[in-house]
C-alpha cells in the first residue's frame, strides 16, 4: 500500500536562500509516515484500539535538489520490508512535474500501547502496509548501530525546552535536528550536507541537558554530530553528514 501526499514548502521549513532545509525534509517525511499509519488504523490516535505504538529509530535522507518557498512537493511512501524487530519505510519526494529530487529510508520499532515493551514484528502487524521488499530507495543499506570514530572540533551544551517535547513526553524526532545544529561551528550550516543519517539510541526526556559534539571522521567529507547526556555520557543519538 503506497501513500501519496502533496506538501507546500512553508517559510518555517526553509533555510538559507528560502530553500527547503534538512529539518523541513524530515518534517515532511514524518508527516507522510503518520498519514500512512492513520490510513490503516495504526496511527498515533489508534493506539488504544490497535494496542501498538510505532517509534522511528533511524532516518537516511539524500537530497539532489532543494525546492523553494511555496513550491509543492509530492511525497510517496511505502513499507519496504521487515525483520524480527524492525521494519523499514522508504520515500521519494518529487516536484510538480513528477521529477524526483530526494530519497529517504527509515527504520521503525513497534511497542505496546504503553511504550514499555518492544514487540516482535508479525504478519498481522506489518502486512496491512503491503510491504514491497523489491522496491528500496537504497538497496542493501543498513543503519549503523554506533557512530564512527571522529575528531571533536566543536562542542555545545543544550538545555531541553518544553517546545521540543512531543505527545509521547520526550523530544520529538524532528527536534533532534535543532539540537544537532547547535553543535555546528560558525560558518557550517546543516544545509551544507545533502546526505544525512540520523540514528536514535535513547530518548531525551524533558528538562535534560545534553552535550553536542561535532567533527570529521577518517572518511573524506564525512562529519559526525553526537548527542550525549551531559552528566553520564549516555548516547542519545548521532548524525552522519556528507
Amino acid at each position: 500500500m503506497q501513500i501519496i501526499q502533496d506538501f507546500l514548502v512553508r517559510l518555517e521549513d526553509t533555510g538559507r536562500g528560502f530553500l527547503l532545509s534538512n529539518k523541513g525534509f524530515v518534517t515532511m517525511l514524518t508527516n507522510l509516515a503518520c498519514l500512512h499509519g492513520n490510513r490503516i488504523g495504526q496511527g498515533l490516535m489508534d493506539r488504544e484500539k490497535c494496542r501498538l505504538s510505532w517509534m522511528v529509530v533511524g532516518w537516511r535522507l539524500v537530497v539532489d535538489r532543494r525546492p523553494r518557498l511555496s513550491e509543492t512537493v509530492r511525497g510517496l511512501t511505502w513499507a519496504s520490508g521487515y525483520g524480527r524487530l524492525q521494519t523499514t519505510r522508504d520515500f521519494v519526494l518529487s516536484d510538480g512535474e513528477g521529477q524526483p529530487f530526494a530519497r529517504a529510508t527509515s527504520a521503525w520499532l513497534v511497542l505496546d500501547e504503553h511504550n514499555t515493551h518492544v514487540l516482535r514484528m508479525t504478519p498481522e502487524i506489518v502486512e496491512p502496509y503491503g510491504p514491497e521488499p523489491d522496491k528500496q530507495t537504497f538497496p542493501g543499506y543498513a543503519f549503523p548501530r554506533e557512530a564512527p570514530a571522529f575528531r571533536v572540533e566543536n562542542t555545545a551544551t543544550v538545555q531541553v525546552t518544553r517546545s521540543m517535547i512531543d505527545c509521547n513526553d520526550h523530544v520529538h524526532n524532528v527536534a533532534y535536528m535543532d539540537i544537532a545544529e547547535e553543535g555546528l561551528p560558525e560558518g557550517v550550516d546543516m544545509m551544507d550536507f545533502s546526505d544525512v543519517t540520523i540514528v536514535y539510541r535513547r530518548e531525551i526526556r524533558p528538562r535534560e541537558t545534553v552535550r553536542v559534539e561535532y567533527g570529521p571522521t577518517e572518511r573524506e567529507g564525512e562529519r559526525v554530530i553526537l548527542i550525549r547526556e551531559a552528566q553520564t555520557d549516555t548516547v542519545h543519538a548521532f548524525l552522519l553528514l556528507k
